[in-house]
């Protein structure tokens, strides 16, 4: 029987494991795509701007192992596609991009919406693709191979609206084939980098995005095994458990873990991703070793030796190099405890505990932390709130603690958390959010709204740092000596906003309330939760200047 193009499309998109496209459809090809989705088995997910949609496509994508997809219609969709590439780009989230674009002969002269779609996504996209009727299947595998291909990141397609109803008999469904990593580090090789990293008296290891891909407990083994402390960078919390002996916390490129850097003299970066590196020269003066599957060709950390293969297969092989009673010959000589590492953690807290008048920013996450099952899934925003988030929020799993941070855009939190309800809905959904940045995804807790309306319940809970500014511009602002001005605006009305999207709420100002609100939050499942919490904010200038220069 014959098909359109977009319903192969789509049976090729079902059949890699992709259950769920996000966007706001135009009325070309993408409106086909969405008419003909739920025949193929898959759902829409209406979002209220296309940024949203790019974000909730990748975190979605990447909770469920393959590719995200969001739709846009011609022109002003595209443009507003821009925003989500680029965090896609810079937090290595595979999303496929797919845009109505004029048939062809309409597209070459048109003037009303039209622009060079492809131009435009270029900076923020792995690759631009337009898809032709004859060869629209070997765009769509190029497509996808490239997405997921490391490192992972967005693919920009354009489907031309006279293409996507073309019908043909495909003589066999297409089929999209993930990439495989299987290449292995030598043994010889292994084994010297093992002498080597043994021989450190002071070994340290610096884990980062790829880290969160590792079997569960292959790097605390390694760690174990080592007996060197670990820090991970924001994205790979929970890389190894916050209560694992050898956690000693974040790395941020800042000042705050200088007391742990500046006693190393060997570091292993596990899979580490250098977008998470503050732009600011790699100053660290003792010998590292990259392990990673791909090369570190950005060289913003040199490094005197690089392992490149499956990073899982190398931990596991230096872990067994360095065992007591290995044949290889390597020991390790670190004088490093468990202990070192709680220090360090336990410095950090008190370091970052600086008293208010009022609800601190610190009582925020750490009573969330107490409040929250183990297994919640944090969300966070970007603004004055990500660092200490990030500081004092204890992760146990990996893809546990989701920010962006490569690209660190504002409005993260709302469709990160609801993508990450869609794929896990069982598990608890904790998003702690700047107002700023929660006023400028508000409309998406309708698309809160409809995702409940598809059956089961999947409340979210929303706890917004109400200080009625972007807190940490003010701060920025101060440190230059310059008149703090422009950056507050007024409160909104938080309970009027609740009731209009069908949220329960709650206003605080205190942490006897406060605690009240996240335990009635955490039990309820009618509905999701708004709590306003009204902080003192001033310890952030104090704080951050403890974690980093601003």
């Amino acid at each position: 029987m014959s098909t359109t193009i977009a319903e192969q499309l789509l049976a090729a998109l079902k059949e890699a494991g992709v259950d769920r496209l996000f966007g706001i459809p135009g009325g070309g090809a993408t409106a086909e795509l969405v008419s003909a989705s739920k025949s193929a088995g898959i759902e829409f997910v209406l979002t209220q701007h296309e940024t949203s949609a790019i974000i909730a496509a990748g975190v979605y994508g990447q909770r469920t192992g393959t590719v995200g997809v969001a739709l846009s219609a011609i022109g002003p969709g595209v443009a507003n596609f821009a925003n989500g590439l680029a965090h896609a780009m810079l937090d290595r989230l595979p999303v496929l991009a797919i845009a109505d674009r004029y048939r062809g002969g309409v597209h070459e002269v048109a003037l009303r919406q039209q622009f060079d779609h492809l131009a435009m996504m270029r900076p923020v996209t792995k690759a631009q693709i337009t898809l032709h009727e004859d060869t629209w299947d070997v765009g769509l595998r190029r497509a996808y191979r490239t997405a997921l291909a490391e490192r992972p990141g967005p693919v920009f397609i354009d489907f031309p609206n006279n293409v996507a109803g073309k019908t043909n008999r495909p003589a066999t469904p297409l089929r999209l084939l993930q990439p495989a990593y299987e290449a292995r580090v030598p043994a010889a090789a292994l084994a010297g980098a093992a002498a080597v990293i043994g021989a450190a008296r002071r070994p340290l290891i610096l884990a980062g995005n790829t880290a969160l891909s590792l079997p569960a407990g292959a790097l605390a083994r390694f760690a174990s095994v080592l007996r060197a402390p670990v820090l991970t960078s924001a994205k790979a919390k929970g890389a190894i458990a916050a209560d694992d002996p050898w956690c000693a916390g974040v790395f941020m490129g800042g000042k705050l873990e200088q007391a742990l850097i500046e006693q190393c003299d060997y570091i292993v970066f596990a899979g580490f991703d250098p977008v998470e590196l503050l732009p600011k020269p790699w100053k660290v003066p003792v010998p590292a070793l990259w392990l990673d599957r791909v090369p570190n060709v950005e060289q913003t950390a040199a490094v005197e030796a690089e392992l490149i293969g499956d990073l899982a297969d190398t931990l596991a092989g230096l872990a067994e190099a360095l065992a007591p009673g290995s044949a290889g010959g390597a020991r390790t000589a670190s004088t490093w405890s468990p202990e070192d590492c709680s220090r360090f953690h336990n410095s950090v807290r008190t370091q970052l505990t600086v008293p208010v008048d009022g609800l601190s920013p610190n009582d925020v996450v750490l009573a969330a932390r107490d409040a929250a099952p183990r297994d919640t899934v944090l969300v966070t925003d970007v603004g004055a709130n990500k660092l200490l988030s990030v500081e004092l929020w204890d992760a146990y799993g990996p893809h546990d603690f989701l920010m962006s941070n490569g690209l660190a855009t504002m409005g993260f939190c709302l469709p990160a958390a609801q993508a990450v309800k869609l794929a896990e809905p069982h598990r608890p959904v904790l998003c702690l959010c700047g107002d700023a940045g929660f006023l400028m995804r508000l409309p998406e807790l309708v698309t809160g709204r409809l995702i409940d309306a598809g059956g089961v319940r999947r409340p979210i809970i929303y706890v917004i740092f109400a200080d009625n500014e972007h807190s940490l511009i003010t701060v920025k602002q101060g440190k230059l000596g310059k008149h703090v001005h422009g950056l507050d605006f007024p409160s909104p009305g938080y309970a009027d906003l609740s009731r209009a999207f069908g949220l329960a709420c709650a206003e605080v100002d205190n942490l006897a309330d406060y605690r009240k609100a996240l335990a009635e939050a955490f039990a309820r499942t009618d509905c999701s939760t708004l709590i306003a919490a009204r902080i003192d904010s001033s310890a952030y200038a104090k704080q951050f200047d403890i974690i980093r220069e601003l």
